[in-house]
């Protein structure tokens, strides 16, 4: 009975077109790869692999090579890979080392040097880096610490020392709550009647603080945030400070860092310098000039009383310093004060150990008002007869010698000796070509009293021989008379580089401009050598760690047509005596005095409060 029945299609469902067809707007369907598949997908390397031979057409790259022709820095022997790392920092190498183990096996870390102090951590260092058979035969160079820890008896006076260290940083914080307190004192009125000590307890910040800070923003305070959220507590930081110290005292008694230097100079092959310091041991918000493996084993945040170990003159200003012995500079007749065992420790390894290969011996104090005790020059010493007969046998070119002048009367009859026996040393040298003496005698603060003849430097200090040999001369905080200046340098007939640091006259009337008018002049008339000139002096009175710097300058002055950048002392600061070799204003370089490498233009800096947030 359907037989005539006829099935109709049905009627296909048609959407409505889209309010974007409608529009004239058309898309186009991308197809996408979920993050899943795609980890599925051979990569083009493998592909090569397996087709590459029989299908070399399709694995060309843009410029028509096949893949496999093209090469990377893997493929480099690992001399040409070690030529490349010379120009990489160490911190580069680490990363290289990190990111791939054929780097790893085939890149050396750059090691040039080595530390040694009486922690365990820098003499197990230094023990691998001995028994290691191709970093030992990379080492330049040994850094002994002579920073010995302070003995504090009580967690009272730890806490003293710390708080007093971190004085200027907690000002700082002081100040500017307060601004921000006054800023926002409509929106949290409620801080109004706080007191510093509800807003900083041991030198960290309290909840109130930290939500001023965090209201007030800028890098200031994140800086100061950051820094609170890593600083231990003063408890903590005395355990620790306790266990450092026993560790050091024990190492000492034994002597192991002592047959540490003997075991570095036998065991280092290619040492060329032998550096003695007191800058490793800093206080734990600055950044210290050698990372040592001590520094790095420390935990973040660890606070630590500043260590003065060549005692330069804060120790009288540091109330919690009352238990320590401030005469330990007395005088003695034989051997310098314990606070400077290290010298003669180095000085007597070196002599026992000789090394054909040594070519410099630095006292590094960082241009800081300290260095080695001026009773190393007391011809009676065991240490200054040690220096002569190193001196004697030893081939240096390169000695940076710093003498700290502290605890004694200018009038003390030692002084007048001092020159005297300076160049007498000196003058055992055959092989030296670069000298920098920092005397600190126009940086101490025993002035104006150095109208005393001791205490002054003569042109002839340097003996004959060292004027000739000299190639590079730097001479810091003397005191000298205008015609001794000048004397000395027209007598350098060699020299190529001539530093000029914090130079004081012993004159009553003193014009510095006029000594470099008379060297122009006399640079003009003589075929002699004509050296590039450094001149440093004072920022300003209040500015201890700041000091100008001309270089260029003074060489276009010298040697061309260029304005002198000294001023004249007289007219500018007539009542000051004896007078410092200073520099015109919006001249030159700002330089941290600390560390000469952080340096700013002058006339960029224009108010003291830039130089000021620069310089921290």
């Amino acid at each position: 009975m359907f037989h005539n029945l006829q099935l109709r299609p049905a009627r296909p469902h048609r959407r409505k077109p889209s309010l974007t067809i409608r529009a004239g707007v058309t898309k186009r369907r991308v197809s996408t790869v979920s993050a899943a598949s795609a980890s599925n997908v051979p990569s083009m390397s493998f592909m090569e692999s397996l087709f590459g031979e029989e299908f070399p057409e399709a694995f060309r790259s843009a410029d028509g090579r096949p893949i496999k022709s093209r090469t990377s820095i893997l493929v480099l022997p690992a001399e040409l890979l070690s030529i490349i790392c010379d120009d990489i920092s160490k911190l580069d190498i680490k990363r290289l080392r990190l990111a791939s183990k054929h780097l790893a096996n085939k890149v050396d870390l750059r090691i040039n040097r080595v530390y040694i102090s009486p922690n365990r951590a820098n003499l197990h260092c230094l023990q691998k880096l001995l028994d290691h058979p191709r970093y030992k035969d990379r080492v330049r160079e040994i850094v002994w610490d002579d920073a010995q820890l302070d003995e504090f008896p009580t967690l009272d006076k730890f806490r003293d020392a710390i708080l007093l260290d971190e004085r200027d940083t907690t000002r700082a914080i002081e100040n500017r709550l307060d601004q921000a307190i006054w800023e926002y004192r409509d929106n949290i009125p409620e801080y109004l009647s706080l007191e510093h000590k509800n807003l900083i307890h041991d030198g960290r910040l309290t909840d109130a603080a930290k939500d001023i800070l965090l209201r007030y923003g800028g890098r200031f305070s994140r800086d100061v945030l950051a820094r609170n959220a890593t600083m231990m507590s003063i408890e903590d930081s005395y355990a620790l400070y306790q266990s450092l110290y026993q560790q050091e005292q024990d190492i000492m008694k034994q002597q192991l860092d002592v047959a540490a230097v003997h075991q570095a100079l036998a065991g280092f092959p290619n040492i060329r310098r032998v550096t003695l310091t007191s800058e490793v041991w800093r206080s734990w918000d600055i950044h210290p000039r050698y990372n040592t493996p001590f520094y790095r084993s420390l935990p973040p945040g660890f606070r630590k009383p500043i260590v003065w170990p060549w005692l330069g003159p804060r120790l009288l200003d540091n109330f919690y310093r009352s238990h320590l012995d401030i005469h330990k500079l007395s005088e003695h007749e034989d051997r310098l004060p314990v606070e400077f065992r290290g010298y003669d420790i180095v000085v007597s390894a070196i002599l026992q150990t000789p090394n054909s290969n040594l070519k410099e011996f630095i006292i590094d104090s960082e241009n800081g008002h300290t260095g080695i005790s001026h009773y190393l020059f007391l011809d009676s010493t065991v240490e200054y007869q040690h220096t002569i007969r190193m001196f004697q046998r030893t081939p240096l070119r390169h000695l940076q010698l710093t003498i700290n002048p502290y605890w004694e009367s200018e009038s003390h009859p030692m002084y007048k000796h001092i020159p005297r026996q300076l160049t007498y040393a000196l003058a055992q040298m055959q092989h030296l070509e670069h000298l920098d003496v920092d005397l600190n005698w126009g940086k101490a603060k025993m002035w104006p009293n150095f109208d005393q003849p001791n205490f002054c430097l003569s042109s002839d200090f340097l003996p004959d021989n060292i004027k000739k040999q000299l190639k590079i001369f730097a001479l810091r905080g003397a005191v000298m008379s205008q015609s001794s200046v000048y004397d000395l340098l027209t007598t350098l007939p060699n020299v190529q580089q001539v530093t000029l640091s914090h130079i004081h006259s012993k004159d009553p009337l003193i014009w510095w401009d006029s000594v470099f008018y008379q060297l122009k002049s006399y640079y003009a008339t003589v075929n002699t050598s004509k050296p590039r000139y450094t001149v440093i002096g004072p920022l300003n009175d209040h500015s201890p760690n700041r000091s100008q710097l001309v270089d260029e300058e003074v060489d276009a002055f010298l040697y061309g047509d260029g304005e002198c950048p000294l001023i004249d002392t007289m007219q500018v600061f007539p009542d000051l005596y004896p007078q410092l070799l200073r520099i015109k204003e919006h001249v030159g370089w700002l330089i941290n005095g600390r560390d000469q490498s952080v340096r700013k233009r002058i006339y960029e800096v224009d108010e003291l409060s830039k130089v000021d947030e620069w310089m921290e």
